[in-house]
């Protein structure tokens, strides 16, 4: 009797050996399946350690380009954390600054693109206007980056505007507000190569943004980058210039989007 306990005593502890290695051999299993799938949703790794998945790359790709994307610090990155990228319907409108001279031969330069994304929920919509320099400009005064709405307004105060260069990020608040848009003047960095603007604001979830950049031709005050009204007949459908900022800017064409 006693033989025969201690048999089936052995054959149960055989028993739940064998069950304990099961289920660590499927413990383990599951999080090496964890791991791999977390790692999967990195797509790519930039100079500085930060991570993309597919879809956040291929949206600063088309934005701003991979020399910006090797370059985003963690902060940079964040700054966009605002679109939600890999769950929201990102939407971008792009337009090429490309001029076109000397008569019969075409000769075309690519300056700048500048480029607007909504990201919209049921309350409100996240607005980024971008504008990439894709050469040096030789003229490093006060631009002007800003909006006019048609039909939608602001939903709160925030606008950020940033200048990231190579020469790092500032921060410009020398905003001009009216009832239909605003602007905001930016000093381009001196000497500083890879010239990007970031503007991003939040608006109701109507209505048409129409967004423009005006670079100044040769240099201009603070005070004079000011000197206009936000109106439809302005250039890029934004700005309209007066008194002495007049015939002081490029008049690069715009871009919209519809809420």
């Amino acid at each position: 009797m006693s033989m025969h306990y201690d048999e089936v005593r052995n054959g149960g502890e055989s028993l739940m050996k064998k069950i304990k290695m099961l289920l660590a051999i499927t413990t383990i299993s599951l999080f090496a399946h964890i791991n791999v799938f977390a790692l999967d949703d990195v797509y790519y790794r930039n100079n500085n350690g930060v991570d993309f998945t597919e879809k956040e790359y291929n949206y600063f790709y088309d934005v701003y380009g991979i020399s910006y994307i090797d370059n985003m610090t963690q902060e940079d990155f964040n700054w966009y954390s605002d679109f939600d990228i890999n769950n929201s319907n990102i939407e971008t409108e792009t337009y090429y600054d490309i001029p076109i001279s000397i008569m019969s031969t075409t000769h075309k330069t690519a300056s700048k693109k500048i480029t607007i994304t909504k990201s919209c929920s049921s309350v409100k919509c996240t607005i980024n206007i971008s504008l990439k320099w894709l050469t040096n400009p030789t003229i490093r005064s006060y631009d002007v980056i800003g909006v006019r709405f048609n039909g939608t307004s602001l939903q709160n105060s925030i606008i950020d505007t940033k200048v990231r260069s190579s020469a790092g990020t500032s921060s410009f608040n020398n905003l001009n507000s009216f009832i239909s848009g605003f602007g905001v003047s930016v000093k381009l960095p001196e000497s500083a190569t890879n010239i990007i603007i970031d503007q991003k604001f939040y608006t109701t979830t109507s209505g048409k943004i129409y967004a423009s950049y005006q670079h100044a031709t040769s240099n201009v005050t603070l005070a004079t980058s000011k000197l206009y009204t936000i109106s439809s007949s302005g250039y890029g459908g934004v700005f309209n210039f007066y008194s002495t900022a007049l015939n002081k800017y490029d008049k690069m064409g715009g871009v919209n989007i519809t809420l």
